[in-house]
C-alpha cells in the first residue's frame, strides 16, 4: 500500500532491461501511475528488496 504521491521503484519483467517500474501512489479511488524509468546510480543503491 502506498500513500498518496509516495513513489516505489520495482524491478520486474514488465520493463525492458536497464529500466525499473516507477509506481506512484494516488488518492483513493484513482489508479496508480506506473512508468518504466532508468534509475540514476545513487537511486539504484538505496535498497534491494527480495520477495
Amino acid at each position: 500500500m502506498l500513500a498518496p504521491y509516495e513513489i516505489a521503484y520495482v524491478q520486474d519483467a514488465s520493463c525492458p532491461a536497464g529500466k525499473v517500474l516507477k509506481v506512484t501512489g494516488v488518492i483513493r479511488g484513482l489508479h496508480r501511475k506506473k512508468a518504466c524509468v532508468t534509475l540514476a546510480s545513487d537511486q539504484a543503491s538505496l535498497a534491494v528488496a527480495t520477495p
